[in-house]
């Protein structure tokens, strides 16, 4: 086959002259420009370090494709590159998703060439929208990212790692309403090809001016490991830090120099290239480029929540169920950080979110909800490191860091030093606001500790002598006898020998004053069992008419008889639960895997489905049935009194008081705390206090002409609200809405119940 070299149309051998501007032509590859006798190449669109791709014409059914061949030079070096290129392909065909280009057909021309064929796209490369415009604002680089994300997770979720995601590799369609729908990504075809033979593009890199493949590739590729989905995240995050940024974050003239950058550099700031965003963006994007695959972003689906979380976006293209999206996502917190010493470097689940100011304060605005490792360091001084756990709520970090310790000033054995107590400073200093102590007065108050446990050797030494003189032995001995009396005499009146005329009621005191004394110890909790109550079934109009979208139509369900827990599960049955199996992890929130003795009659919260089913199936075996979480039918059944199809438990208009729902501080409170809420068969706290799981994958009711967005693919149906969540305005909390989360999610406002079929 000869192609032209200016307009690089395809034709015969015998063509020795491009008929259209009468360049000469020339060889490219061999045989004529038909492959398998049915796809007729008609002209050079593309080439990379993997292979060339052409714009085709089926011969028989007129369509349009692109076909790409691989290099005949690549294949000689690898006997199995067909083999696996094959399988790949086969696989690529599998993934069915509206923003990743579908592979029609695979073969070998010639028994040399492999090659696949795909839908032909009409528009450009990332890549070159990127040249032509440098920089994206955050909104438009949201919308691609979303995008690209969700057609890559649809491949993760089949298995398939792309491996070589970059701006050429995502086109852009013409004529679509919106950039989300516009987006195709390319290449899922080599997704298995190994790391170090994609680094044949970049050879193609330095001859056309191109970005390669080593400017995306994440620290685990260039050791040759398998990757897996957190590569395409590594991935996903510099290009997204390109669109914004206006260039990679790691750049070098050769490609050790760019190898060595990925596994050793910090990605350059925001701030070096004179671009102003929000630390909660950046935090973002540096979490999907942490070189150990363990502590970075861990899917796409993540990396689109806190981008979206970052910021501020409520909505997106998600087609019947976007009426809700700011409703299912869960609340974003505001976290006011407090170092001394000041100007010290603070990261946040091993993201540098940057340096507190020179009054020793950091903002960081819309930090996810979940449980947060932080970490402060300054020269100097020892790292500081601790946990804290966002659910909505403004928070607040006091870290005050020691001085590293000079080896030589370490105190003998024998000196025996007594040291400072950093638990008793924190219980004291936690009763004061953060905003009432500058940085200068926490370290006074640390200092003034400090001088006051710190004993001279001198002193020790003196003291040593007093407490060895006679006369000092001599109180000691007249001292023991007498406690040896009162002990007696104590010993007798405990028993009832003496002047005793009831039970050991200060005892019993004292033991009390003590528990309240301290909220840190959690006393033995009793065997805890929920109770159940039998609902009836029948049939009943389930949905909304005037509700949200997901709420629509109102339709018929029938449903049969079975049993609910009459509350939520509380953390003390759970907690029952976990010291039965030793379950981990326990709830976020618990102190050394066990509740507090005030929260064991709230509902459990942070808890995922893995959770739920192993608590379940433990439950089951304790009392010889069958327990499960409740459909949604089920669920919406019980809070509409069934038939009745009340819009709440109690009835069809809200009632204060009767729901743990608008509450200033939106912790829950004791399950059945709020009587009047409950149903007709007496069931409680169906709406309020926490969401709760159900067993129902997302859906659109039967009827609705919408259909689900790829984002809510593989999520459950949550339920009933939280003390979060408010009773009034177009997200108001009614026994018909309807909340998605992903099964892994753990939060302060999940929490659930369990049923039981009729027996």
């Amino acid at each position: 086959m000869k192609e032209c070299q200016v307009c690089k149309k395809c034709y015969t051998d015998d063509v020795n002259t491009c008929p259209t501007d009468g360049k000469k032509t020339f060889h490219s590859i061999s045989g004529e420009p038909v492959l398998e006798g049915k796809y007729h190449l008609e002209c050079r669109i593309g080439q990379g370090g993997m292979g060339v791709v052409f714009k085709a014409r089926h011969a028989y059914l007129k369509t349009s494709h692109a076909v790409k061949i691989i290099l005949p030079d690549l294949v000689g070096n690898d006997p199995q590159l067909v083999t696996r290129f094959r399988q790949e392909a086969l696989a690529a065909a599998a993934i069915r998703h509206q923003n990743v280009v579908g592979v029609s057909d695979y073969g070998v021309a010639q028994g040399t060439m492999p090659y696949i064929v795909m839908e032909y796209v009409d528009g450009e490369s990332l890549h070159d929208l990127l040249t032509r415009e440098k920089r994206l604002s955050n909104e438009k680089a949201f919308e691609l990212m979303s995008a690209i994300c969700a057609g890559v997770g649809a491949a993760h979720h089949q298995g398939i790692v792309h491996r070589d995601l970059k701006p050429l590799n995502v086109m852009i369609l013409k004529g679509k309403p919106n950039l989300y729908d516009a987006v195709k990504i390319l290449d899922f075809g080599l997704a298995k090809i190994k790391s170090g033979e994609l680094l044949g593009s970049f050879i193609q890199a330095q001859t056309t001016g191109l970005m390669g493949s080593p400017y995306y590739m994440s620290p685990e590729q260039w050791a040759d490991e398998e990757p897996d989905a957190r590569s395409d995240v590594y991935s996903l995050g510099v290009m997204f830090y390109q669109m914004v940024a206006g260039d990679v974050p790691f750049k070098g003239s050769s490609i050790p120099a760019i190898m060595k950058k990925h596994l050793n550099d910090l990605p350059p700031s925001f701030s070096s290239f004179n671009l102003q965003t929000s630390p909660q963006v950046e935090m973002a994007v540096r979490h999907t480029l942490v070189k150990d695959p363990n502590k970075r972003t861990a899917t796409v689906e993540m990396f689109v929540e806190e981008l979206r979380n970052a910021l501020g976006i409520t909505s997106q293209n998600t087609g019947a169920l976007g009426a809700i999206t700011s409703s299912t996502l869960l609340p974003v917190s505001k976290v006011s950080i407090l170092t001394n010493p000041p100007q010290s470097d603070i990261f946040v689940d091993e993201v540098s979110v940057g340096q507190s100011r020179a009054d020793g304060w950091l903002l960081l605005d819309g930090l996810r909800s979940g449980n947060h490792h932080i970490r402060i360091s300054h020269d100097g001084f020892q790292n500081w490191e601790d946990e804290f756990e966002c659910d909505g709520e403004s928070k607040q970090v006091v870290a005050e860091l020691k001085a590293k310790l000079d080896t030589n000033a370490i105190p003998k054995p024998e000196q025996t030093i007594p040291a400072i107590s950093q638990a008793g400073y924190q219980s004291q200093s936690s009763n004061v606001s953060a905003s009432q102590l500058s940085s200068q007065q926490l370290s006074q108050q640390n200092w003034q500790a400090s001088q006051q446990v710190d004993l001279s050797q001198s002193q020790i030494q003196s003291k040593k002598s007093w407490m060895l003189s006679p006369l000092f032995l001599g109180i000691i001995g007249i001292s023991g006898l007498l406690l040896l009396a009162i002990i007696g005499v104590g010993g007798a009146y405990m028993a009832g020998l003496i002047g005793r005329t009831g039970g050991n009621t200060n005892v019993n005191v004292n033991n009390s004053q003590k528990n309240a004394n301290s909220n840190q110890t959690t006393p033995p909790i009793e065997t805890a069992k929920s109770e159940m109550v039998k609902i009836t079934g029948g049939k009943f109009m389930m949905g909304r008419g005037d509700g949200l979208d997901p709420e629509k139509p109102v339709h018929e369900v029938d449903v049969k008889d079975f049993w609910m827990d009459k509350t939520e599960i509380t953390a003390e049955e759970y907690y029952e639960f976990v010291k039965a199996t030793d379950y981990k992890p326990t709830p976020s929130y618990w102190e050394d895997g066990k509740p507090l003795a005030a929260e064991g009659k709230l509902p459990v919260r942070f808890v995922n489905m893995n959770d739920v089913k192993a608590f379940a199936e433990w439950r089951s075996k304790r009392d010889g049935v069958i327990y499960r979480l409740p459909t949604e039918n089920e669920w919406e059944y019980a809070a509409r009194n069934g038939a009745a199809n009340n819009l709440y438990p109690w009835g069809d208009e809200f009632k204060n008081g009767c729901a743990i729902i608008n509450q200033p501080d939106p912790k829950p409170q004791a399950v059945g705390s709020k009587t009047c809420g409950a149903n007709k068969w007496e069931v409680q706290d169906l709406i309020g206090n926490v969401y709760e799981w159900t067993s129902s994958e997302t859906n659109v009711y039967p009827g609705n002409p919408g259909k689900i967005d790829d984002r809510f693919k593989n999520t459950f149906v949550i339920r009933g609200g939280s003390a979060f969540d408010k009773s009034t305005g177009k997200d108001a909390i009614t026994s018909t809405f309807r909340g998605f989360v992903e099964p892994n999610k753990r939060d302060s406002r999940l929490g659930f119940r369990l049923v039981r079929s009729d027996q």
